[in-house]
């Protein structure tokens, strides 16, 4: 029997909180430690290869914008993608969950403490175990305070990341920006697939639509808006990037590293601070939430053991799968200590998570044309169809190139080959709850979506 725990969540994200959750989670602490990474790949192609990385995520904002317009629920990622099908929708949120705890928090974590280390001399390790314990409280203190803390985060990252962008510029070299594809194509969309993670976080607010506030006309504003604000900010930074500093120099170094070259003392503690520090703070903000949510809602559905979807009464807060997604990571994050690793399982999970929502807009109209005629956002059948097979392409193009380019590493091997086997083990266990697949596929082909229609304001 299903349990609809969503019914105890509480509407308390406003536009002004999901636009900071948006772009907190997408201007994360993967800036800082891969994009000298990525410029190693692709050179002076670098913001080339982050464009190339967006376009996907640019396209996605149609099927997804139109979902959510019609039917913001929690955990929308998961729910969108029973549309397509009930267990791969399965496989692919528990597999991004999966890698979002070995692989995203870490990362996140890991970076803080590598910044901080260049203000205080703490190990990086303890101090990444602290800022997911802080958050992990904030998290159980309810979506209120999650918001609250995402928006004055936000503000002081846009004024670091400005500061990069205005000071940097007078300083680019243009003789950096010279031999535009030294590794090729297949560099670029290599670079891509590291990059991916960059702008894709922003898609997952989605997830948190039972607790927004009019979601049906906040989610496809903030959708839009998040993204472009995140994108523009991302190409004037890699300019700066491989503009001040020669890309071929730029290998094991941060973005702190090129700061260094054109900013004062105070101004580079407060960008360490208020740029990198704050970008892995408020990435690990947000993505507690959204993890929770998802495992709240599998839970509830009977497709992992309901305690962990129990919602707190006081604080309205899945306080048990929030509990079990921060053990893993600090766990994982003792373990893996790799920056490269966990960066690679995130982006791997990330990819095959947006392909297959996205992939939902080839079959919105003819079979559930229910959802497609409660969404504002009016697009033809033929349009959807081919933004939607045009996402599936290019995904399928940066996942085949950047799996190759793993493969290539000793720790990134690793990383394809364990989400490789992670994939695998979670449709095996998708296997044994055949009954309640049938019993989704059976309710969603009826279009019941009463819940969450009900919600609209």
């Amino acid at each position: 029997m299903s349990i609809n725990y969503e019914e105890r969540l509480q509407k308390r994200i406003s536009f002004l909180g999901l636009l900071a959750m948006s772009i907190g989670i997408n201007i994360g602490g993967s800036l800082f430690a891969l994009s000298s990474v990525a410029a190693g790949i692709t050179g002076p192609s670098l913001p080339f290869a982050m464009l190339l990385s967006s376009l996907p995520i640019l396209l996605a904002i149609v099927p997804y914008g139109i979902l959510a317009s019609a039917w913001p629920t929690t955990s929308a990622t998961y729910r969108y993608a029973q549309l397509v099908n009930p267990t791969l929708a399965f496989v692919c949120m528990l597999s991004l969950a999966i890698c979002i705890v070995i692989g995203g928090q870490p990362l996140f974590a890991l970076a803080f403490g590598i910044y901080l280390k260049d203000i205080v001399p703490l190990d990086p390790i303890v101090v990444g175990i602290l800022v997911l314990t802080f958050f992990y409280v904030i998290n159980l203190l309810g979506i209120d305070l999650t918001a609250k803390v995402q928006i004055v985060l936000f503000f002081m990252l846009i004024l670091a990341l400005l500061l990069y962008v205005i000071l940097g510029v007078p300083n680019i070299n243009a003789n950096n920006l010279s031999n535009f594809f030294p590794h090729g194509v297949g560099g670029v969309f290599a670079a891509a697939g590291l990059l991916f993670t960059f702008c894709a976080g922003g898609l997952f607010v989605i997830d948190l639509g039972g607790e927004i506030i009019k979601a049906h006309r906040t989610l496809p504003r903030v959708l839009f808006i998040g993204i472009l604000i995140a994108l523009i900010f991302y190409v004037g930074i890699h300019f700066v990037t491989i503009g001040v500093i020669e890309w071929t120099e730029l290998k094991g170094r941060s973005l702190i590293a090129v700061a260094e070259t054109f900013m004062s003392k105070p101004v580079l503690v407060y960008f360490i601070i208020g740029g990198a520090l704050v970008a892995c703070a408020t990435s690990i903000n947000t993505i507690f939430s959204v993890v929770s949510r998802g495992l709240m809602v599998v839970s509830g559905e009977g497709l992992l053991p309901k305690f962990i979807g129990r919602v707190n009464a006081r604080y309205g807060t899945p306080h048990w799968g929030l509990t079990i997604a921060y053990g893993i990571c600090v766990i994982s994050l003792i373990v893996i200590p790799s920056l490269l690793f966990f960066g690679s399982m995130l982006n791997l999970g990330l990819i095959f998570a947006i392909t297959v929502v996205a992939s939902s807009g080839l079959v919105i109209h003819k079979q559930y044309p229910m959802l497609y005629r409660e969404s504002s956002i009016k697009v033809s059948p033929l349009i959807l169809k081919s933004i939607s097979f045009g996402i599936v392409i290019i995904n399928s193009l940066i996942f085949i190139f950047f799996s190759i380019a793993l493969q290539k590493g000793g720790k990134t091997r690793g990383a394809s080959l364990l989400f490789l086997g992670v994939v695998v083990l979670v449709y095996i266990y998708a296997l044994t709850r055949r009954r309640i697949f049938r019993s989704i596929k059976e309710s969603t082909r009826r279009g019941e979506f009463t819940y969450e229609m009900a919600q609209k304001e």
